[in-house]
């Protein structure tokens, strides 16, 4: 039994003259593994070969498999992947996997460089110095994850645990974010790809999935690279990193699904339009909001804005310090829920009053449209978002 003719090729293509040896002790295994990694998972997507091969690379990483690394890697620089490019892959790897699990990649890349050809060290990468790494660290920290979360996580830190949020700056993101050799967008792929990987690692996956979306990378190309690693990582893995991905960013309605919404008049605005699609707090929320903002002058301490959200929208838990939010329900069905309290049906009419402090969330009722008006003093420090089953259980 042998893989078959696309397999075959685009093996080949990766692995010139190369035969494994299982194909010669294991040949119906290697066959299935062939057709699948080969040609049927190759056939999803249209990711970059490159990147194709350097998620691939980080999540052997990730994954700790050092034997499959080294045949990657091989095909990988065969391919066109850089040198340098691989160099970062594995020095990306380190605050994600830590030195004890990269250190022996670390040598297996540079035994492959030896061999090939390519003289050592390779030409530095790094833009910062010890005196500017936390400065630039929590710069791009923030242009990643959002200013104001990196604020929230500073300000909700223990005292005896700040350093961590210092060291998670200078260290993880003024050390490595800001190398040159692979741009922002693809260090955050790779950064998915080793927590992805590793498993149990399903809230750092979340906050890298919605990274991912603040630096260009969407949902296609966040499945696509998932698609990709599935061969390697198997399906555990795979199918919790969708769940994280469908979490943060869903898929658009198909089919009868948008058909059974109710109150979709609400889309169209109902006492001010609608708005444009919330881009701006898209990190905030589990689904598709949208925005029309209706007082915003800095001479009023206070800001007024038509939230609309669509069917299964909802905001992540959060609280406003130093003021207060009402909520003026205008059209559709939603919820509101304090912490600690029972969820709070809401329609047209309704008057949702939150005190300063109170940690909590709104959003639509999972099969219709839902708009407020929100009236906003002070900050707001946004959380967790609310689960897949804490909504469900709302019926």
């Amino acid at each position: 039994m042998t893989a078959n003719d696309t397999a075959r090729r685009n093996h080949d293509e990766l692995f010139p003259n190369h035969r494994s040896t299982l194909s010669q002790t294991d040949p119906e295994l290697i066959a299935y593994f062939d057709d699948f990694a080969f040609d049927e998972v190759l056939r999803h997507g249209d990711l970059p070969r490159s990147t194709r091969l350097m998620t691939q690379l980080a999540a052997l990483i990730g994954m700790g498999a050092l034997g499959e690394f080294r045949v990657m890697l091989s095909a990988a620089l065969t391919a066109g992947v850089t040198p340098v490019q691989v160099k970062e892959i594995v020095y990306q790897a380190v605050p994600y996997a830590g030195m004890g699990r990269v250190v022996d990649f670390v040598h297996a890349v540079n035994e492959e460089l030896v061999r090939r050809g390519v003289p050592l060290p390779l030409p530095s990468q790094s833009t910062t110095t010890p005196q500017t790494r936390l400065e630039q660290g929590r710069r791009v920290q923030g242009e990643i994850i959002g200013a104001e979360v990196l604020e929230s996580l500073y300000a909700g830190s223990p005292a005896d645990e700040l350093h961590i949020q210092r060291f998670l700056s200078g260290n993880c993101f003024g050390d490595h974010y800001t190398r040159t050799g692979l741009d922002i967008p693809t260090r955050e792929l790779l950064t998915l790809s080793i927590l992805v990987a590793q498993g149990g690692c399903e809230p750092q996956v979340r906050g890298h999935v919605r990274a991912n979306l603040n630096v260009g990378n969407g949902r296609e190309t966040l499945i696509d690279v998932v698609t990709q690693l599935l061969p390697y990582i198997g399906y555990p893995r795979t199918l919790n990193a969708l769940r994280a991905i469908d979490d943060i960013v869903p898929p658009e309605p198909q089919g009868e699904t948008s058909d059974m919404a109710r109150n979709e008049d609400v889309k169209d605005g109902v006492v001010f339009p609608a708005g444009e699609p919330n881009d701006r707090f898209a990190r905030y929320f589990t689904g598709a909001s949208y925005l029309q903002t209706l007082v915003g002058d800095p001479r009023f301490d206070v800001s007024v804005g038509n939230v609309t959200f669509e069917p299964g929208c909802r905001n992540n838990w959060h609280i406003h310090h130093d003021g207060y939010q009402l909520l003026l329900v205008t059209g559709g069905e939603g919820w509101f829920q304090e912490a600690g309290e029972s969820a709070r049906p809401l329609r047209p009419g309704d008057v949702v009053e939150i005190a300063d402090g109170v940690k909590h969330w709104h959003g639509a009722a999972k099969d219709s449209w839902f708009s407020h008006i929100a009236i906003t003093k002070g900050t707001s420090e946004w959380l967790e978002p609310v689960s897949d089953e804490e909504y469900a259980a709302l019926g």
